[in-house]
């Protein structure tokens, strides 16, 4: 690591510790607009959020109108979100570099032009390229939107500002299936893509008039993204939450794929019924992004994070004990899983925004990746521990996962913190 870059770590500790100078920075207009960008990017982030599901109810029609098989018609999925995970590690580094605006304007017109593309493919391989640069141009949006709100709020409110932002986002599992039901019985796909192009060129239209450049003036990040990039999982800061986030999503989307089958084959629920259960689940996500605010009243913003994650441990390891006790433990259990889940997660970006200043967009980036493996990992591994010893395995394994991803945070900001005070 050269010298400017263990700088810059030095320096993002001392932001860890509440370092007002980024404050300093930002102009009054940008201050006084904060609110309304927050919302922009919040709604942009839920349309570019729709594009992943908002076609799952008609897939089956899809796969009958490309005459395509099981496997080719769920590529759409996979490629889309092969690409996104990919293209955070290139979108952070070039965020810092040149900026949120010239980054997110261009992906956002590609996101315009592949859902057009998507709309008229004439057979399934043009579809999934489509899909690929889809998934390119919506890949900048989570970086873009986290780094400007990170540029934006200080402190508390900055922790408050993304769980607006995490409810806006979980909207969208919430209603882009409904959405999208609705507009593939109207048009089909074409419809269903068509509606992404518009909706989304208006959102370029309004992110191109309102929205600042938000990086801080003065900043000077390494040139070379990969400096920047291999330097966030050894700061102990980044590497701490990157872990726990990796712990929580790996847990959540294990999470996600047993509950309906558990429901279906243990408790006899219908599709409808669990579908009403997933909603509930979404809406409890959605409703917990905005409680971080009240453990910050007591506990600084790293504590408030750990106090989330070891909830959340608790909260897995007690849907283990109940899922098989009866269908109303287990949907009280998902309900206490889901909610502790949802109170930390707007804490992680939040803590990355204070402890990377130079580097927030590839800190993030690093995040968002790490996060997408999880997700990725959780129903395969999680699928694996349940043929070896049922919910019991599966849960205790990832209860106790996200307990000592937490305990490792906790020793770190601890050794973190001490160091900074020693001025070492």
């Amino acid at each position: 690591m050269n010298n400017h870059f263990g700088s810059s770590l030095y320096f993002s500790s001392h932001c860890f510790l509440r370092n007002k100078k980024e404050e300093k920075s930002m102009t009054q207009k940008q201050k006084a607009g904060a609110s309304a960008i927050l919302y922009l990017l919040g709604i942009t982030i839920l349309i570019g959020s729709f594009s992943q599901n908002l076609f799952l109810p008609i897939l089956p029609d899809m796969q009958q109108t490309f005459h395509a098989s099981t496997f080719t018609i769920n590529l759409t999925v996979s490629v889309f979100t092969l690409m996104l995970a990919a293209m955070q590690l290139v979108y952070g580094p070039l965020v810092d570099r040149i900026g949120r605006r010239k980054v997110l304007l261009p992906a956002l017109l590609l996101f315009v032009a592949a859902s057009v593309g998507c709309a008229y493919a004439p057979s399934i391989y043009p579809l999934l390229f489509f899909r690929a640069l889809q998934g390119i141009g919506f890949a900048a949006i989570p970086i873009v939107a986290a780094t400007v709100i990170g540029d934006l709020f200080e402190g508390a409110k900055r922790a408050d500002a993304m769980g607006t932002y995490q409810m806006m986002l979980g909207l969208g599992p919430a209603l882009g299936p409904l959405l999208g039901g609705w507009l593939g019985a109207v048009g089909g796909h074409s419809l269903i893509f068509l509606f992404l192009a518009a909706s989304s060129l208006l959102l370029l239209g309004a992110n191109g008039w309102l929205l600042p450049e938000t990086r801080p003036a003065g900043l000077t990040p390494p040139k070379k993204g990969w400096e920047q990039m291999v330097g966030i999982l050894p700061h102990p800061v980044g590497g701490s939450v990157i872990f726990i986030a990796f712990a929580q999503m790996f847990t959540y989307y294990s999470f996600l794929v047993f509950l309906p089958a558990h429901a279906a084959h243990s408790y006899g629920l219908t599709p409808g019924e669990i579908g009403v259960l997933f909603l509930s689940v979404s809406l409890v996500f959605i409703a917990s992004s905005k409680m971080s605010r009240f453990l910050l009243r007591f506990l600084r913003i790293e504590r408030a994070l750990l106090m989330a994650a070891i909830a959340n441990a608790v909260g897995t390891l007690l849907f283990m004990i109940t899922a098989n006790l009866s269908l109303t433990a287990m949907i009280a259990s998902s309900m206490v899983y889901i909610l502790t889940l949802g109170i930390g997660m707007p804490l992680h970006t939040a803590v990355l925004s204070e402890a990377f200043m130079n580097e927030r967009a590839t800190a993030i980036g690093m995040y968002n990746f790490v996060r997408y493996v999880g997700m990725a990992a959780g129903p395969i591994i999680g699928a694996f521990l349940f043929k070896l010893g049922d919910s019991w395995l599966q849960f205790g394994f990832a209860g106790l996962f996200i307990a000592v991803s937490a305990w490792v945070g906790f020793v770190r900001f601890r050794k973190s913190a001490a160091a900074v005070r020693s001025g070492s």
